[in-house]
């Protein structure tokens, strides 16, 4: 724990050159409000989350180039310090102490850690059981280091930690997953999710127009709701509500037709303009016009389409998809069957490199009751 200490504050210092001074300045355009004045508590969690996190433009962060440029660290050091990149984060229950170190629980992902300071254990005095702490973590061997400021929550103020806990689990997903029962329990979630989605719609694959999404979709939950109530004890039934509000992208509203899609792996997604792109699978010959081209070429290129629309297009008919591609990339010796998976890997990459993850996100059961409650 010392030697990480020492190792953190080099990383610091090493993270202070002019040369991170602009990547450093749009982070702070992106991830703060200027409005709202910059305090010293959330300067260092935005430095803290620049130095190990952000990646610059040439796909490194700032932690990684410190070891590149420290050919003298130890291989467990530079391990450790790669490891920092993998930040836990977020509200934390205290359970008590074990000698030098605090015991937490995340309310994210309900694993235990036990946490250690470099600056000693008096910081965790106004740490008492049954608070909560704000904090970031970084591993070190098998326990676990502050990294950055850190805040306490007295145990009255238990619905601030649960909200910031409940949000969390919702936007950032991946922080749950890291309790590997929670990751088992989000992919059973989305299998019957996708269930009902087949029950209500008839199909796993629905093409209407793009003013008709958001209707359809609140008609969807509302049906979710009232099937999970009927299932569910009389204590955890879902308290009906006012339809939400279901936003969509404009380029997906003013679609003349949006594929709404729910893939056992890739889970829901909205496709804009699905109907030209699928019209071209049937009759190739509509590549001849620049707008069918255009938005074909478009969901090949654009990342944001998951490969599996492509993958259903073409399965429909392996050889027609083989004479698609060889028109629009102008590649004769095409072969679907042959080529397709390698093709989409090289205008998708960022796909191929994320671990499939379901796009359920289970929240615990303290969080969910206190949804309920509120």
């Amino acid at each position: 724990m010392n030697r990480a200490g020492e190792l953190k504050q080099q990383l610091v210092a090493f993270s202070q050159q002019r040369r991170y001074e602009r990547a450093f300045d749009d982070v702070l355009a992106d991830q703060h409000d200027e409005r709202v004045p910059l305090d010293e508590h959330t300067l260092m969690i935005l430095w803290d989350y620049f130095v190990l996190e952000h990646r610059l433009p040439d796909g490194r962060t700032v932690v990684g180039q410190f070891v590149a440029d420290h050919p003298e660290l130890s291989e467990p050091e530079r391990q450790m310090l790669l490891g920092w990149r993998d930040v836990v984060q977020g509200p934390f229950e205290v359970q008590g102490r074990d000698g030098s170190a605090l015991v937490v629980v995340s309310l994210v992902d309900e694993l235990t850690y036990r946490v250690r300071s470099n600056l000693g254990p008096s910081v965790f005095r106004r740490s008492p059981r049954r608070s909560f702490l704000l904090a970031r973590l970084v591993a070190v061997g098998e326990e676990w280091m502050i990294s950055g400021p850190m805040s306490v929550w007295r145990a009255q103020e238990r619905d601030v930690a649960y909200q910031m806990a409940l949000e969390m689990s919702l936007r950032a997903p991946e922080a749950v997953y890291r309790n590997p029962e929670k990751l088992a329990q989000a992919w059973e979630l989305q299998r019957q999710d996708r269930e009902r989605f087949v029950r209500f719609f008839g199909s796993d694959l629905v093409v209407v127009s793009g003013d008709q999404v958001a209707d359809r979709m609140v008609d969807y939950h509302a049906f979710c709701r009232a099937e999970v109530s009927a299932t569910s004890p009389a204590s955890e039934r879902v308290v009906q509500q006012k339809a939400p509000v279901f936003e969509l992208p404009p380029d997906v509203v003013d679609a003349e037709t949006v594929a709404m899609i729910y893939d056992e792996i890739d889970g829901l997604g909205f496709y804009g303009e699905f109907g030209l792109v699928e019209a071209v699978f049937a009759d190739p010959d509509l590549l001849r016009r620049r707008r069918y081209r255009e938005h074909t070429m478009a969901y090949l290129q654009d990342d944001s389409v998951d490969p599996l629309v492509l993958r259903r297009l073409a399965a429909r008919d392996p050889e027609r998809a083989s004479v698609v591609f060889r028109r629009l990339l102008k590649k004769p010796r095409f072969d679907w069957t042959r080529d397709g998976e390698e093709l989409l890997r090289a205008y998708k990459p960022e796909h191929f490199r994320r671990a499939p993850r379901p796009r359920v996100s289970p929240v615990s059961e303290r969080l969910a009751a206190y949804a309920r409650r509120r």
